[in-house]
């Protein structure tokens, strides 16, 4: 399949799949793992679901599991700038030739398996990078992965793992042609992620979801520790855990729903019992991780650039409370939405804080037409406009996709 081709070749033919969208089924995957020696029954692992926060929980998990001494691997879908951001083992990126070298042999061992009738007709894009996750971890011998889903949980190709811990953050309205229309439908959803025996650790901020979640972590005998309930963490960073744990939690992104996701994290943590990590190594790994996108500043020749990759009305408003929080009372904003996305909520919270909003359409087959979008912001009474500055405001935040952000990132981080 990718015999005699180059890493960019082989990397365009990947994304050139993001064509075949979707696919909620559990079955290509399977089979495509087993043709590839099942390389995720290997590992031992950590599993995180939700609408928001995934990305920041996963990577505080990760990094106090690295504290306490393991060679840990981290799956993150989508990326901001560079593809191998969705593979870090200790925080680091695979080398290029590494997952070029893999993707070699997994291509060759596709085609055999094509050939014998014993792998999927075509795979996604999120099929393929997920195989690409376990056997990149595999092959690295780590002792421990933590896994984010794409979308959902119950069929998203990550849930082939039998993990140590299932982690489900703050579930609200997204994808609701697939997911369901209600906070309900989209918990079962994420509840999917729930294994027999295996605990199960959650934002628990939605009554709905709770309900949900908690009645299918009784039919798996899975204990479930929710926030506020089971477990706390204060405005401070006060962090209490089921067993009477007490940690300051301090994490280095920005954001007082940081908080709830480095609790999550702690939480999961000690709910566990293969892994040995002590309190000490929590906090150091909660005030080390960082990930591209989330309420991160650049400073340039005076000017102030925010990249934030809120993609839902939940998001949005964390955001507006993180600007406010810092002291920006006013900025111009660069939005791009995808179209499944609920754009006149967002557009609704960023009102108040935006004095300009330029409107582009980064991600070609799923954004919201960079038109419309501003259309829509002018009918309510925001000075809009479809197109980037040529050079930024003083403030300007980008937001609204993880592909608005790496839009901005090209724009501006020069």
């Amino acid at each position: 399949m990718f015999e005699g081709k180059g890493y960019r070749r082989i990397l365009a033919e990947l994304y050139g799949m993001q064509r075949f969208g979707i696919r909620p089924a559990l079955a290509p995957t399977v089979k495509f793992l087993r043709a590839l020696g099942n390389p995720h029954k290997k590992l031992r692992c950590f599993h995180v679901a939700g609408t928001n926060g995934k990305g920041s929980t996963t990577a505080m998990t990760a990094a106090s599991l690295a504290a306490a001494g393991y060679k840990t691997g981290a799956y993150y879908s989508p990326h901001v700038s560079d593809f191998r951001e969705r593979f870090l083992i200790n925080g680091a990126f695979v080398p290029r030739k590494e997952i070029y070298e893999t993707l070699r042999w997994m291509g060759e061992a596709y085609d055999a398996a094509l050939k014998g009738g014993d792998a999927p007709r075509y795979l996604t894009f999120f099929e393929w990078s997920t195989a690409l996750a376990f056997c990149l971890f595999a092959r690295a011998k780590v002792d421990v992965a933590v896994l984010e889903t794409g979308m959902g949980g119950r069929f998203d190709a990550t849930n082939v793992v039998r993990p140590e811990v299932s982690v489900i953050t703050n579930i609200s309205l997204e994808h609701t042609a697939i997911l369901g229309t209600s906070v309900a439908e989209i918990a079962a959803e994420k509840a999917g992620i729930i294994k027999k025996g295996r605990p199960v650790v959650c934002c628990g901020t939605d009554a709905a979801a709770n309900r949900v979640i908690a009645a299918a972590a009784r039919t798996k005998k899975s204990a479930a520790l929710f926030i506020g309930r089971d477990f706390t963490v204060s405005g401070r960073g006060l962090f209490t855990a089921a067993d009477g744990t007490r940690l300051r939690l301090a994490p280095a992104m920005r954001g007082t729903f940081q908080l709830r996701n480095a609790a999550l994290a702690a939480q999961a943590l000690l709910a566990q019992e293969r892994f040995a990590v002590t309190p000490e190594q929590i906090e150091r790994g909660v005030a080390a991780a960082r990930l591209p996108g989330r309420f991160e500043m650049a400073r340039r020749g005076g000017k102030t650039v925010i990249y934030d990759v809120a993609h839902n009305p939940a998001a949005m408003k964390e955001l507006a409370k993180n600007l406010r929080a810092s002291g920006i009372k006013k900025c111009a904003f660069l939005l791009g939405i995808l179209d499944d996305k609920d754009f006149s909520a967002m557009l609704k919270i960023l009102k108040p804080l935006a004095t300009a909003v330029y409107c582009i359409k980064p991600d070609a087959k799923r954004g919201l037409d960079a038109g419309r979008l501003a259309a829509a912001a002018r009918t309510m009474g925001i000075d809009a406009v479809a197109g980037a500055p040529r050079t930024p405001p003083s403030i300007l935040c980008v937001t609204g996709s993880f592909t608005t952000v790496e839009a901005g990132k090209k724009l501006f981080a020069r």
